[in-house]
């Protein structure tokens, strides 16, 4: 008996290390799970805070103008903007609710990731846009892009009448954006968009010495925005357009807008006081004379619904 026990105490002593080698065999399997179910856990969170933030701004549409948002892909779009007459004549036109008026109706869709194309129709000058507009950077919600960057580009073809024209060419324009915006909180966001246009023709004057003067073809501008939200769709809009190059005749004035906007996830509806009434952002850059603080003022409205396909 004595025997059979010390040669079980030895076998036990001897198998001691193969017994410590199994176990650690078969632990290594187990740490390498949990380390791979901790990365996987730590890349789910880097995922996670690397996905886009919420779009900065609800509606595509700022004013006359544009923000950074660019829907998604398939996404149709259909907008009306409406700008009464300014409030100068007073009780003549009920102070520019009846006076003339400046009309916009357009089509938008998203036919691949990151990028909307449009065309529309604008009553003043009868002038036909082709548009497009492309996300370049899209701020993430870790903020490792701290902001958004979108590019903007608008055609516009005059269709009057040729007698209007000296050449053909003389119908096309043409505006560029490059429009960064910043999400910096779930209520508040701001951007700030310089652009370029040009106009293949120009108005020209003649002066008292019988010279003649003419505007540039082309305008630099600068465009800032900012919205508050007020409650989950109710939002306040600020936004101020200040063209940059100084002209020798008709120099556009910079625009003043404040306004509402009330959004859904499938609609938009923005009203405001402005001194812009061209609507295309080119038109307003380049041409704007209505005066703010000297009666120039009138009240806009954009209209926006979108389905998803």
């Amino acid at each position: 008996m004595k025997k059979t026990y010390n040669i079980l105490i030895s076998m036990a002593v001897k198998g001691l290390p193969l017994l410590l080698v199994f176990v650690l065999i078969s632990t290594i399997p187990l740490i390498a799970q949990e380390e791979k179910e901790e990365d996987s856990d730590s890349e789910a969170t880097v995922a996670k805070a690397e996905k886009p933030a919420r779009p900065a701004f609800e509606s595509a549409w700022w004013f006359d103008g544009q923000t950074g948002t660019v829907y998604n892909k398939n996404t149709f779009e259909f907008v009306i903007q409406h700008r009464f007459g300014t409030i100068k004549a007073g009780n003549n036109d009920l102070f520019g609710l009846y006076g003339p008026s400046n009309i916009r109706m357009g089509l938008g869709y998203a036919p691949i990731k990151n990028l909307n194309v449009g065309v529309g129709y604008t009553k003043n000058k009868m002038i036909l846009d082709l548009t497009a507009k492309y996300a370049i950077l899209t701020q993430t919600r870790s903020n490792s892009m701290p902001i958004s960057v979108t590019y903007y580009g608008n055609m516009g073809i005059e269709l009057q009448a040729k007698e209007n024209y000296l050449n053909s060419t003389d119908r096309y324009n043409y505006f560029n954006q490059l429009l960064i915006m910043k999400r910096f909180s779930s209520k508040f966001s701001a951007q700030i968009a310089p652009s370029f246009t040009h106009y293949n023709a120009v108005k020209w004057e003649q002066q008292e010495d019988n010279s003649w003067q003419t505007m540039e073809n082309d305008t630099w501008g600068l465009s800032i925005g900012a919205r508050y939200k007020i409650s989950s769709s109710v939002i306040a809009m600020l936004g101020y357009d200040q063209p940059l190059t100084k002209h020798a005749i008709n120099q556009p004035l910079p625009s003043i807008n404040v306004g509402l906007e009330i959004s859904t996830s499938s609609h938009a509806f923005q009203v405001f006081v402005t001194n812009n009434n061209r609507i295309q952002p080119q038109e307003n850059f380049m041409f704007n004379q209505n005066d703010f603080g000297n009666g120039g003022w009138l009240i806009g409205f954009n209209i926006t619904r979108l389905w998803s396909f």
